[in-house]
């Protein structure tokens, strides 16, 4: 779901969250986008489009933990995997977004742990994608 807004007086907490984490965006012109995943869901391994969005996307991850794999498009060998942990907050920008599929999984293990899945919402906030103007 895309946000444009929200009723402040009803998510105190959220908005508060939000103002926080303006400090770490690079620039002003964002869209914010709400993201349930399901205890059975997931995201499978993807690339996102260059031509759709700007340059970097910062998530917030709330509810159960799950794993992100990384995998690069170029190199079989270099992936990597991320616990993310409610409360957590993560960049991706530049090459780590183009370079590398990246996925969220349903579950399986980090680091001998077992991550068992569960529900999860993400904030994902990205920024926009410059269009050319006549002018340019």
């Amino acid at each position: 779901m895309h946000l444009s807004s929200w009723p402040e007086d009803q998510n105190p907490g959220l908005s508060l969250i939000l103002t926080r984490l303006q400090g770490l965006y690079p620039t002003s012109d964002v869209q914010t986008h709400l993201l349930h995943l399901s205890s059975k869901g997931e995201i499978l391994g993807h690339v996102d489009n260059i031509e759709a969005s700007g340059t970097w996307i910062l998530g917030v991850s709330l509810g159960a933990a799950r794993v992100l794999r990384m995998e690069s498009t170029n190199d079989p060998e270099d992936s990597f995997e991320v616990l993310l942990q409610s409360g957590s907050v993560y960049i991706q920008r530049d090459s780590v977004r183009y370079d590398y599929n990246h996925s969220i999984l349903k579950g399986g293990r980090f680091r001998g742990s077992e991550i068992k899945g569960g529900q999860r919402i993400s904030i994902m906030v990205r920024d926009r994608k410059e269009i050319p103007t006549l002018d340019s």
